[in-house]
């Protein structure tokens, strides 16, 4: 029962609501413009209380604007549980910009998400459930300083191992993000996030990010974050996370021909 339980709290553990927005787990509120795709390609590597070993892992999530207030998301990573590697459950996703920002109002986006059982699940590398995530975000920037807040709740199937049904609870996740334009190309990021326990009787989660974005092209952006639970001795996790990865941006190859 210990090995079917540090299965489960791994497997949900790095489930893709607490990392789907590269390089921090905060989401901002606008979406890519109509016609365009945003290309996300890196690594991430975290340290967790499972034990498990660390290994870096690829990650890559494809967005595509479909309108000028909506966009389309699909996201995979790779994921290492003991001596099994391969990938893990897949997301697909899409965000709606509910009202815009303006000098006195706030922007303020929804989104839903859906993982789709394709990892491994006989191999520990995914849950084999559908699990459906919705989140509220809300976006102010004053000068220099940008606000970011999100509100999300995931609703998680309980997940089967060796035919026996684990017990997983549904999860909330509350984040505070901060943007800091230091200069014309350059951002300094922060963030604090609160994840409620999957696990029955496990720890929640209360951990910190910091990083940056800097455009190297005005369609190429690299961006990178670390952080660590903030919680005494990492309760609740992780003992580490990093992020790393670059940002292109391309019109759709139909748009060309419009």
């Amino acid at each position: 029962m210990k090995r079917l339980l540090a299965t489960l709290l791994v497997v949900i553990g790095v489930a893709p609501h607490c990392f789907a927005p590269p390089p921090l787990v905060t989401g901002d509120v606008p979406t890519a413009d109509k016609g365009l795709f945003e290309w996300y390609v890196g690594g991430r590597y975290q340290e967790s209380e499972s034990g498990s070993p660390a290994r870096p892992l690829p990650f890559t999530e494809l967005v595509y604007g479909i309108s000028d207030r909506q966009e389309l998301t699909f996201e995979i990573a790779g994921l290492s549980r003991e001596h099994h590697y391969g990938i893990n459950d897949a997301v697909v996703g899409t965000k709606y910009v509910l009202l815009r920002e303006t000098s006195q109002l706030p922007g303020i986006a929804g989104s839903f998400e859906l993982k789709l059982p394709t990892g491994d699940e006989s191999r520990g590398l995914g849950s084999g459930e559908f699990d459906y995530d919705l989140r509220l975000r809300g976006q102010k920037t004053w000068g220099w300083f940008t606000a970011i807040g999100n509100v999300g709740y995931t609703f998680v199937t309980d997940p089967d191992f060796g035919g026996v049904r684990q017990s997983a609870e549904n999860v909330w996740l509350l984040t505070l993000g901060q943007e800091y334009q230091v200069a014309k190309r350059t951002k300094l990021l922060s963030e604090l996030y609160f994840v409620s326990r999957e696990e029955p009787g496990g720890a929640n989660r209360l951990a910190a990010n910091v990083g940056f974005k800097h455009k190297l092209r005005e369609n190429l952006t690299v961006h990178a974050a670390v952080g660590k639970s903030v919680r005494e001795a990492n309760r609740g996790g992780p003992d580490l996370r990093v992020y790393a990865g670059f940002k292109w941006e391309f019109d759709a190859p139909w748009k060309k021909h419009e």
